[in-house]
């Protein structure tokens, strides 16, 4: 790492573009106000979002209301579990609890247990363990009966990502079709919204329950195996074990049904068979601890093979010898590197001993960050990674947001 970065500057400049970008209501709202922002000019909240930017504001609890940002999330969840990724200031959902889109990686409780670890808070959280419980338990509606969940490509937050073999895939039947009862905005703004997602790809809405998605179902994992941990703290032994079950027979199908041998990579599932595309998705078998240790060694070295996912400025959405990559600005998640995955594999590198390369691998990453930045005068929503010194033209600046990772937790962390 150059040893010549200002590592107090790029904090700082992130630090002073979330407060920038943190929204206060002006006129009273369901949600509380300040809270942070997620980076781009929504005046809605989004749950992975926050939950990202939860892993930075955790170093700055004093400055920012990351603990109301959170509670705003169980004070809008509904009697039977549901908590929407996507909620309107006025508390309401964007979408109906009957559609996976309105299903969010299921995360939080993964940064509870990080405040409490942390010594944050405190007594914070017994109280909101019997929400992430009732969540855990609604999540279960989007399970198939082999085991794997699904999402869909805006519910599992990764938008544009490749989930087919060929085109036809779309109209497999079985799926949970998408309607515009799925929008719950009402009027010319639910029409425009529905007309919008018909317009993304058609045909990609549709398409959810037919596939098992290796990532949301290590997710789950991860959730099951976080609660097991927040019970025992909280002296609820007998609570721990169902979930850390849970948690070892969701493994065994992810590990039955999404390992490709062939290549040492998790890859999504259908109709018995390996879908082609390799994405970051499949490193949250790290966090999750899913992965054997074998196995996980060999996913791993995908991170340093540069036909694939080590690349020189970061771990990018799709493998680089996918034929859907690219670093343009019709690319999303199809090629450019995010803070929020480059978070997630730091840290399931961690879980494995593998520091070593985590800090090789964040050393790159914030390096060519800071030099964008240097450039720019702002920090972006994704990068290239390929291009280490210019700006992804797939992103959106001032994303601070998920993005202030780089310059706060991924140096804190990794470097």
């Amino acid at each position: 790492m150059n040893t010549e970065i200002r590592s107090e500057d790029f904090c700082k400049a992130a630090l002073e573009i979330a407060a920038r970008k943190m929204f206060r209501d002006k006129v009273p709202t369901k949600l509380c106000s300040p809270r942070l922002g997620t980076g781009g000019s929504f005046e809605d909240i989004f749950l992975w979002d926050t939950v990202f930017c939860g892993h930075w504001a955790k170093y700055y609890s004093d400055m920012f209301p990351l603990e109301g940002s959170l509670d705003n999330f169980y004070r809008c969840q509904t009697d039977d579990g549901f908590i929407s990724r996507q909620i309107h200031s006025n508390g309401c959902s964007k979408w109906s609890s009957d559609y996976p889109i309105s299903f969010a990686p299921p995360l939080l409780s993964w940064i509870e247990l990080e405040l409490h670890e942390m010594g944050l808070f405190p007594g914070r959280l017994e109280k909101v363990y019997p929400k992430l419980v009732k969540l855990h338990e609604f999540n279960r509606k989007w399970q198939r009966e082999d085991g794997l969940y699904f999402s869909d490509p805006w519910g599992c937050g990764m938008d544009d990502l490749p989930r087919i073999n060929e085109p036809s895939d779309y109209s497999r039947p079985g799926g949970i079709k998408f309607s515009r009862e799925a929008v719950l905005d009402e009027g010319e703004k639910g029409d425009r919204m529905y007309q919008r997602l018909q317009e993304f790809r058609p045909g990609c809405f549709d398409l959810n329950r037919q596939l098992g998605w290796v990532d949301t179902t290590c997710q789950v994992a991860f959730d099951a195996l976080n609660l097991a941990k927040i019970a025992k703290k909280l002296g609820k032994n007998a609570e721990a074990e169902p979930y850390l079950s849970e948690h070892r027979k969701l493994s065994e199908t992810i590990n039955a049904l999404c390992w490709d041998d062939a290549e040492g990579f998790y890859r999504d599932y259908m109709d018995g068979s390996l879908i082609r595309h390799k994405h970051v998705g499949a490193f949250w078998s790290l966090i999750s601890e899913v992965a054997p240790a074998d196995r996980a060694e060999r996913l791993i070295g995908h991170l340093t093979n540069p036909a694939t996912f080590g690349l020189p400025c970061g771990i990018p959405g799709l493998s680089a010898d996918d034929d859907e990559f690219g670093v343009e600005k019709v690319y999303y998640w199809r090629g450019p590197v995010w803070a929020p995955t480059m978070y997630m594999t730091l840290c399931g590198l961690r879980r494995y001993d593998r520091m070593d390369l985590a800090k090789d691998i964040a050393g790159r990453f914030y390096t060519a960050a800071y030099k964008i930045w240097e450039k720019t005068g702002t920090i972006w929503e994704n990068y290239s990674p390929l291009q280490c010194e210019t700006e992804s033209p797939a992103a959106s600046p001032d994303f601070c947001g998920w993005s202030a990772l780089i310059p706060i937790t991924i140096y804190r962390e990794f470097l």
